[in-house]
């Protein structure tokens, strides 16, 4: 049984928990989206509530990563730090874990204030602008990115020069798999349904099992998948309970 549960599991999420286990503290996660990527990033190998996320976007600021001025009741102003900042001093500065979600989106000053936040502990060091001390991360510190690219290359040189370990999550985890009713299971972590075999995300997964307990399954896959994919996939579903 337990090693059934293995094979089920995929090689991507043995590699990741015997790299996380190992204590390596850049890594990047990559693949198709709707695999819980950003999930593992958040919750495993990570003590809880020590784990800031950032969601890149075209327009992400320095600001955003680091920290940035902002009123105060009294009519001063006062920094407010950043999650990159944050997740250095975590734990009374032993450090916290940085997610970096779509680092494929970040661009221009954003993408420098990344580098500088993710280098080497050795390396890394900022200037906090209200009080002039230079802040570095803690010993602890580490950094998991993710990003729906399936070309690595894709991402600048010097932003995979920092993080030698790349995995690709192909499969969802079993244990976000088990959320879902027993027939929805063997699809979701297939990633496919049907005979198009067209990838569907847990998140659709999961929407269409809250949704058809509410509006029945033939409503579910309409509002989810669509009026014409949706049809597919409940035949799909029928067959699969049929063997």
């Amino acid at each position: 049984m337990i090693l059934e549960e293995q094979d089920e599991m995929g090689q991507c999420w043995r590699d990741v928990a015997d790299v996380l286990a190992a204590g390596i503290d850049r890594l990047v996660l990559y693949g198709p989206p709707g695999t819980g990527k950003t999930y593992a990033a958040l919750h495993f190998g990570v003590a809880v509530g020590v784990a800031e996320r950032l969601v890149c976007t075209e327009d992400l600021t320095t600001g955003e990563i680091t920290g940035t001025w902002m009123p105060a009741g009294d009519g001063t102003w006062r920094w407010r730090e950043g999650p990159a900042i944050r997740a250095w001093t975590a734990r009374g500065g032993r450090g916290g874990r940085l997610v970096v979600d779509e680092v494929d989106r970040a661009s221009g000053d954003a993408l420098s204030t990344l580098l500088a936040m993710t280098d080497s502990i050795d390396s890394a060091r900022w200037r906090n602008p209200e009080t002039g001390s230079w802040v570095t991360p803690g010993p602890e510190f580490s950094v998991v990115m993710t990003t729906n690219v399936e070309d690595l290359d894709e991402l600048p040189s010097a932003l995979r020069d920092r993080f030698a370990v790349q995995l690709r999550v192909d499969r969802p985890h079993l244990d976000a798999v088990a959320l879902l009713s027993e027939d929805l299971r063997a699809p979701a972590l297939a990633g496919s349904i049907g005979e198009e075999a067209r990838r569907i995300s847990l998140r659709s997964f999961y929407a269409f099992d809250q949704l058809r307990l509410h509006y029945g399954a033939t409503r579910a896959a309409q509002l989810v998948f669509g009026d014409v994919r949706g049809s597919g996939v409940l035949d799909a579903l029928r067959v699969a309970a049929l063997s």
